[in-house]
């Protein structure tokens, strides 16, 4: 905390006080030790979704940052994606853009992220990547979930979009 509490010029207790209520939002991710290993979305320790980008491997909280994060950067790699009905999905991506897939993303309403108390519990593990439409529009269903299920083309312009002031 005193590494960062230097960097940002906030006192120790402030930042203790903002960590504590951005980590009960969901908003970061913290080790046991206390220390920042994720933030928005993307943690560098192993979460739900793998990525590599540029041969670095990262992690990150729900599907749609997959798409968002590549997209911003405009980065090539790999990710591994655990759908809830069909195993790992894997997309490729060159310069930002997913290629070869014909894997589907399944986002939330904004609805549910403006109610959700904690966005990492509540909104991302409903963000999720689909080996077609028919299986997230069932698996929302099943859910009572209300969102779009979207080509990853069309997810990835809309993400890219998201993340472009992010990172």
């Amino acid at each position: 905390m005193d590494q960062l509490a230097a960097a940002t010029g906030i006192n120790s207790v402030r930042l203790s006080d903002l960590l504590d209520a951005l980590d009960g939002a969901g908003r970061i991710r913290r080790d046991d030790g206390g220390r920042v290993v994720g933030s928005a979305g993307l943690s560098v320790t192993p979460d739900r979704h793998e990525i590599e980008l540029d041969g670095r491997r990262f992690w990150t909280w729900c599907a749609y940052d997959i798409l968002g994060i590549f997209g911003a950067l405009g980065a090539s790699g790999r990710a591994l994606s655990p759908s809830p009905v069909a195993g790992v999905i894997e997309v490729d991506f060159e310069r930002g853009r997913p290629v070869n897939s014909e894997a589907v993303l399944f986002r939330p309403d904004e609805e549910l992220m403006s109610r959700c108390e904690n966005v990492y519990e509540e909104w991302c593990p409903n963000s999720n990547l689909f080996a077609d439409a028919e299986r997230a529009t069932r698996w929302a269903e099943e859910r009572g979930l209300s969102g779009r299920v979207m080509g990853l083309d069309e997810a990835s312009d809309l993400g890219t979009a998201d993340w472009a002031g992010v990172v």
